[in-house]
């Protein structure tokens, strides 16, 4: 399944690259494209990111395992604009694993996410807005360290379990493009645990076995923050904490993600990701990942004339 997914991301950034060549014949190659008069409201960008690890050895003294590892992202954004009406959206598409000689497939990346949100000019750099994300992974996740032969009844997650919906109205503060700050007093945080197997009780919140969805009602915080370091070298950042009305207001969920984005040209880069979670109903410790590797890109947005 992996190596399909990887195939058909890559023959679609491949041709991408092919096509950008092309014009490349007749004029300099941009990442833009032009968007007609009729929807110059509407800007949109996306990233397309193809990472793969191998590694192998024969004979090799100091030893080592034979591995190969790969990783590909989508992520587009549609913003609109006109007048003091905004509305935007950001849909990513992520999915990674690794195969080391002798053991099963372990997944390194895996996530859906969808957030939107509208707002309506009040002030200069501040809107009325209703704030709204999705976020699930698309395959079954194990506990490897516990299950190193895992089989699908292992299983500790999966689609749409937890399955995260968030729904928030408040206030949103854009003074530029590269910063975006989110105060959301009422925000109902909804947690879904649709596989059967899962829902037991204290199961990422859940109160009761066979429940299939936790509610939560509360305040939500977000920040974004996107810098370009040095030439070719982008930070970007997302912060957000959730505090529960209704139950231990004192636990504040935190959500954190980084990534560095390090250009070799336009269609090599070097990127370092690195995420962090706390949620007490999920599990009580602070969860981490941290992801490197160089690879394949192709970025573009629109060019409005």
């Amino acid at each position: 399944m992996m190596k399909k997914i990887l195939l058909f991301l890559f023959v679609s950034i491949l041709s991408h690259f092919i096509y950008a060549q092309q014009l490349g014949t007749e004029n300099p190659v941009t990442d833009t494209v032009t968007v007609p008069k009729k929807t110059k409201n509407w800007k949109i960008s996306g990233d397309h990111s193809l990472i793969v690890n191998q590694s192998s050895f024969s004979h090799w003294i100091a030893g080592g395992t034979n591995s190969f590892g790969g990783s590909a992202r989508i992520k587009y954004s549609l913003d609109y604009k006109k007048g003091k009406n905004i509305f935007k959206n950001t849909i990513t598409i992520g999915y990674g694993q690794v195969n080391n000689k002798n053991d099963k497939m372990r997944k390194t990346d895996d996530i859906l996410l969808l957030e939107s949100m509208y707002g309506r000019s009040i002030s200069k750099n501040w809107y009325a807005s209703i704030d709204m994300s999705f976020k699930t992974q698309m395959f079954n996740g194990y506990d490897y360290s516990a299950h190193p032969d895992y089989t699908s009844k292992d299983r500790i997650s999966s689609f749409m379990s937890p399955g995260y919906l968030t729904l928030g109205v408040g206030f949103d503060y854009k003074p530029d493009g590269n910063f975006q700050l989110s105060l959301l007093p009422i925000t109902s945080k909804n947690t879904f645990v649709l596989d059967r197997k899962l829902q037991k009780k204290d199961n990422y919140g859940l109160k009761h076995d066979g429940d299939c969805m936790f509610m939560e009602l509360g305040a939500m915080v977000t920040a974004k923050y996107k810098v370009e370091i040095m030439k070719n070298v982008v930070w970007d950042n997302a912060l957000s904490l959730f505090t529960n009305y209704l139950s231990h207001t004192e636990r504040v969920d935190v959500n954190f993600g980084s990534v560095i984005d390090m250009k070799v040209n336009n269609h090599i880069s070097t990127k370092l990701t690195f995420d962090l979670i706390y949620d007490h109903d999920q599990i009580e410790r602070v969860q981490t990942r941290q992801t490197f590797g160089i690879g394949l890109s192709y970025g573009f947005k629109s060019k409005n004339k």
